[in-house]
Formats: structure tokens, C-alpha cells, sequence
């Protein structure tokens, strides 16, 4: 009896052992037709290989890229800073401020100014009466030196009003109904803005309209913290709904002719940065890691990465990414 049982125990074990040995195969090595269909992924995830009879190729569409025009946005903020209208009685020139400290600034530059022009008509005076001798060499000395003070106080004055983006002449020159809005461009982007060149204005108070304006004048300074130069765009408010202080977003993009112009199903980003995947050869994809310039609605501009006639995937960028990234 001993003997038998010792016997049953050693074929059982035996069995369970087969039994393992084969989920252990099962596990470690996938059926050979499975093993056939799969994806080959290699060089850290950019280089993706598809069997010819896998039916992930059946998931997957491309594009191929041309070269096209497209407009790349360059929207900044933006906020009115002055408006410009008429009295109601004496129809003279107002201009309101969105600061206190800039109003007070305008007004200390109108004075200043005035004092100047004073002083030069009195010098003038002086010496016209010293020429007939009705003055002496120290009135008109004081009075050159009066001059000189006052028109220095003036351009102190018209240097700061320039540094906020204001231009005084051109505000004495502009028309009532008018605001002023002064936008804080990055340097890296100042050749994108053209003085004079039209440009759509959206105010966060008025979200569903577009209205027009004009970029009159580009800062002479770069903002040493922030790498930013202002630039003013000036717009009609005949209607008077725009107020001094209300947030606003410009766009000084323009149309360009050359560009890679992609869908935006062909791009993805992992970790902050932008990826596209090229079709190499049959079933071969490269990941490609790109720069984009902007993400219009359904559209997306690419600066580099991806050149003209390459054949881009546009549908099933999702299982590439997933392939990839280990996702």
C-alpha cells in the first residue's frame, strides 16, 4: 500500500508539473501568430514597425504635407489706456486715463508745455526790447535761463508720457471717439508688428465681436524684466461702449506663403512637448518631436520637424502615441 500511494503521489505531482510548465509557457511566450502581429518598437520609442497582416495598419491614415499659406497668430493682451471724446457743452478735447498717475502725468506735461511756450515768447519780447535798449544783458540772460528751465521741465514730462506708450503730439493730434490700447509685445516677436497695419481687437467685455484696429506706435524701450516692448493700437468708439481699463486681446499675425500647415489630429503632446509620427516606409512610422508656431481652430502651423512630402499620420495618432510612450 506504501508503495502505491508513494506511486499515485508521484505521477500526481508529475502532472501539476506539466500543467505549470505550460501557463508558465503560456505567459512568457504569446501564441507564435500574436507574436507575428505585433508592433516592433524600437531606438526608445521613435522607431514603430508594423507586420504587413497586423491590424493595427488598418487604424492608421496619413497625410501627405504641402507646403500651403496659412495665418500664424501672434494674439498678446492688451488694455485700454486712454479714450478720447468731447465735452457735451464746450465739445473742447477729453481725455480720459485708465490711471490717476498717467492722467496726473498728461496734465503736469500740458502745463509744462504751456510754461515753455510762455517763456519763449517772453524771451523773444526780452530781446526785442533789449535790441532797442529797453532791456538790459541780465533780463535777458534771466530770461534765457527762465526759457531753458521750462522747456526742459516739458521734454521730463514728454519722456515719461513716452515710456508709458504715449506719444503727447499724437494725442493732441487724434480725434475725439477714439480709445488708445497699449499691448506689451515680446521682443522675439516685434517683427511680426508692421506701424500702421490692421488688426482685430477682441474686448473680454464683448467676447462675440470682433472690431478693427490700427497699430500706430511701436515703444522706443525694452522692458529690462519682462523682454517687452509696448506697442499702442489705436480704435474707433464712436458708440462709446469701450472704456478706459477694459481688458482686450490683439492680433498682429499675418499670412505667410511656404509654411507646414498640419491637422490638428496629426500632433500630440506628452510632458509639454509636440510630437508627430511619419510614415518612413510600409508599416514603419518615425516619432518626430516638432515645434509649432500656433493651434488655430482645426489647423496647426509647424516651424520645424516636419518637412514638405512627408507622409504625416493623421488618424490613429492615438495608438502610436500609446505604442511610443509606453502608454
Amino acid at each position: 500500500m506504501g508503495r502505491r500511494s508513494i506511486t499515485a503521489s508521484a505521477i500526481v505531482l508529475s502532472a501539476l508539473g506539466v500543467m505549470l510548465g505550460g501557463c508558465s509557457k503560456t505567459r512568457d511566450n504569446p501564441d507564435p501568430v500574436e507574436r507575428t502581429l505585433r508592433a516592433d518598437v524600437t531606438d526608445n520609442g521613435r522607431t514603430i514597425i508594423f507586420p504587413s497582416a497586423s491590424p493595427g495598419l488598418q487604424r492608421i491614415r496619413t497625410v501627405v504635407v504641402k507646403r500651403g499659406s496659412a495665418t500664424i497668430p501672434v494674439v498678446t493682451p492688451a488694455h485700454v489706456v486712454a479714450s478720447i471724446t468731447s465735452g457735451l457743452v464746450t465739445k473742447d478735447k477729453i481725455v480720459l486715463f485708465e490711471s490717476p498717475e498717467v492722467t496726473s502725468l498728461y496734465s503736469q506735461y500740458r502745463q509744462a508745455r504751456a510754461n515753455a511756450e510762455r517763456t519763449e515768447k517772453n524771451l523773444a519780447r526780452v530781446r526785442d526790447m533789449y535790441e532797442s535798449r529797453a532791456a538790459t544783458g541780465k533780463d535777458v540772460n534771466d530770461t534765457e535761463t527762465e526759457a531753458a528751465t521750462t522747456r526742459a521741465a516739458a521734454a521730463e514730462s514728454e519722456g515719461k508720457l513716452r515710456e508709458l506708450g504715449f506719444n503727447p503730439v499724437e494725442l493732441d493730434a487724434v480725434s475725439p471717439g477714439t480709445v488708445w490700447l497699449i499691448c506689451d509685445i515680446s521682443e522675439s516677436l516685434l517683427d511680426e508688428v508692421q506701424q500702421g497695419e490692421e488688426v482685430p481687437i477682441k474686448y473680454a467685455s464683448f467676447p462675440n465681436v470682433v472690431f478693427s484696429g490700427h497699430a500706430d506706435a511701436v515703444g522706443e524701450v525694452v522692458d529690462p524684466v519682462t523682454r517687452t516692448v509696448k506697442v499702442r493700437v489705436s480704435a474707433r468708439n464712436a458708440t462709446g461702449r469701450i472704456l478706459p481699463g477694459m481688458f482686450a486681446r490683439v492680433d498682429f499675425g499675418d499670412p505667410r506663403d511656404g509654411v507646414v500647415v498640419l491637422p490638428s489630429s496629426a500632433v500630440t503632446t506628452v510632458e509639454g512637448s509636440d510630437y508627430a509620427f511619419v510614415q518612413t516606409g510600409e508599416g514603419r512610422f518615425e516619432r518626430r518631436q516638432i515645434m509649432i508656431a500656433s493651434s488655430p481652430d482645426t489647423t496647426i502651423v509647424v516651424l520645424k520637424g516636419i518637412e514638405d512630402g512627408d507622409r504625416v499620420v493623421n488618424d490613429g495618432t492615438m495608438l502610436l502615441k500609446g505604442l511610443s510612450f509606453g502608454y
